[in-house]
C-alpha cells in the first residue's frame, strides 16, 4: 500500500510539471488539488496498512488453532511415556488445538493390530523391520516431503531410510555389549568374544522378533565373515555354537537388565538406550562396541494410509524432528537425536549414538533380506532356543 501512495504522488507531481504552460493561478489551484489528494492516498494507504497489522495481532491475541478439532490416533512404543507426553504431545496439542489419542504397547502386537484395523490408527512410531512389514502390506501412506520443513537438517541416512516416499527416522540406536566387569570371567571387545566358553551359562541374547534380534543376527554373521540370506545355515550353525553360553533369549530389555543386576547374568547383548537405564544400577556396567562394528536400527514415525487429517498428521511428523523435540528428549535421555544441529556435551551424549564420526561408522543390515527371510529365521531360532 505504501508503494501505491508514493508512486500516485509522483505521478501528479509529473502531471503539475506538464502543465507548466498554464497561467499561473490555474498552477496554483492545480498544484493544491494534487498535493491534497497525495496527501489523502498516503493517508489511506497509512490507515489500511495500520488496519492489518490489527487484525492480525487480533488474530494472534485469539488464539485460534490451525487444527482445532481434528485428533489423531498414533500408535508407538509403550516406555518413556511421560517424557514423550512432556516433550511431544502436550506441547504439539497446545500450538495446534488438536487431540492426540496415544496408543503404546509391543512392536508385534501393534503391527498385528494394525493389520487388522488400518483404520483405526493414523500415525506409526516403530522400529525398522516393523515399518517395512507394514510398507509391504500397503499400509503406510505415501508422505509429501516438501511439507517437512525440519528435513533438511537431519543426517542424510536418517531423511528416508525406507524410500524417499516415506517418513522419516526420528532416532538412530545401535547395539552392542553390556558386561559387569565385577563378574565377567573375562574382558568383551568383541562381538565372537561371546563365543567364549568362559561364559558358559552366561548371557542374554536378543529374540529374533525383538527389535535388536535382526540386527544380532546381522552382528553374528559379520563376526564369521558369513552374507545373512545366503550363508543362513552357516550363521545358524555358529548360533548352535553360542547356545550353551546362553541363559535367555529376551524380548524384553528391561528384564534383562533386571537380570543382570541380580547377577544372573555377567553379560547381554542390549541396544544403547537400554544401557542408559542398565548403568545407573552400577559403576560396574561396561558398554562396548564391537570391534566388528556396530549394528544401527532406526525409529521411524510414518502415517498410516487411511489417515484422514493428512496435514495434520504431516504436522506432527515434521514437528517431531523439530530442534526443540530432538533437543528434548535427548537431554532427557529418551532418543539419541537425528538432527545434525543438535549439540549435546560429552556427559549427555554419553552412551547415544551421536555425533557425525558415531554415525558415520555404523553398520546398516538389509532389511528386504530380513523380511522376506524372517519367516525362516523365526522357524530355525525356536526349533534352536526353545529349550533353554
Amino acid at each position: 500500500m505504501k508503494k501505491n501512495a508514493v508512486y500516485l504522488a509522483l505521478t501528479l507531481a509529473a502531471a503539475a510539471g506538464l502543465m507548466a504552460g498554464c497561467g499561473s493561478s490555474a498552477e496554483e489551484t492545480t498544484a493544491a488539488a494534487q498535493t491534497e489528494a497525495a496527501a489523502e492516498t498516503t493517508a489511506a494507504a497509512s490507515e489500511t496498512e495500520a488496519e492489518t497489522e490489527a487484525e492480525a495481532e487480533e488474530t494472534e491475541a485469539s488464539g485460534e488453532k490451525p487444527f482445532e478439532g481434528q485428533s489423531l490416533t498414533i500408535s508407538t512404543f509403550s516406555f518413556n511415556a511421560e517424557l514423550l507426553q512432556k516433550n511431544v504431545y502436550d506441547p504439539f496439542m497446545e500450538q495446534t488445538g488438536c487431540e492426540l489419542i496415544v496408543e503404546g504397547g509391543k512392536n508385534a502386537e501393534r503391527v498385528t493390530k494394525i493389520k487388522e484395523s488400518p483404520d483405526a490408527y493414523d500415525v506409526v512410531i516403530i522400529g525398522d523391520s516393523f515399518i517395512t512389514d507394514l510398507i509391504n502390506e500397503g499400509l503406510i501412506a505415501e508422505i509429501d516431503s516438501s511439507k517437512l520443513t525440519n528435513l533438511d537438517a537431519l543426517y542424510d541416512c536418517a531423511k528416508a531410510p525406507f524410500g524417499e516416499q516415506y517418513g522419516p527416522a526420528y532416532t538412530f540406536n545401535r547395539l552392542g555389549i553390556v558386561y559387569d566387569s565385577a563378574f565377567c570371567p573375562i574382558e568383551l571387545t568383541s562381538w565372537a568374544d561371546l563365543w567364549s566358553p568362559e561364559l558358559e551359562g552366561s548371557i542374554a541374547i536378543p529374540d529374533i522378533t525383538a527389535t535388536s534380534g535382526p540386527l544380532f543376527y546381522y552382528a553374528t554373521a559379520n563376526a564369521f565373515g558369513l552374507t545373512p540370506g545366503t550363508d543362513d545355515d552357516a550363521i545358524f550353525e555358529k548360533l548352535a555354537e553360542l547356545k550353551p553360553n546362553v541363559v535367555r533369549t529376551y524380548t524384553s530389555a528391561n528384564d534383562t537388565i533386571t537380570m543382570l543386576n541380580q547377577g544372573e547374568i555377567s553379560a547381554a547383548v542390549l541396544l544403547d538406550y537400554s544401557y542408559t537405564s542398565a548403568k545407573q544400577a552400577s559403576e560396574d556396567y561396561v558398554w562396548v562396541d564391537p570391534a566388528e562394528g556396530s549394528y544401527s536400527g532406526f525409529n521411524a514415525i510414518n502415517i498410516l494410509k487411511d489417515c484422514e487429517n493428512m496435514e495434520l498428521a504431516e504436522a506432527f511428523v515434521d514437528f517431531y524432528i523439530s530442534y526443540e523435540v530432538q533437543l528434548a528428549e535427548a537431554l532427557d535421555g529418551v532418543d539419541s537425536p537425528v538432527r545434525k544441529d543438535v549439540e549435546l556435551t560429552e556427559e549427555q551424549a554419553q552412551n547415544f549414538t551421536y555425533g557425525e564420526e558415531t554415525i558415520n561408522s555404523l553398520l546398516f543390515p538389509d532389511w528386504t533380506v530380513i523380511n522376506d527371510s524372517m519367516a525362516d529365521w523365526v522357524n530355525r531360532w525356536n526349533e534352536l532356543f526353545s529349550v533353554q
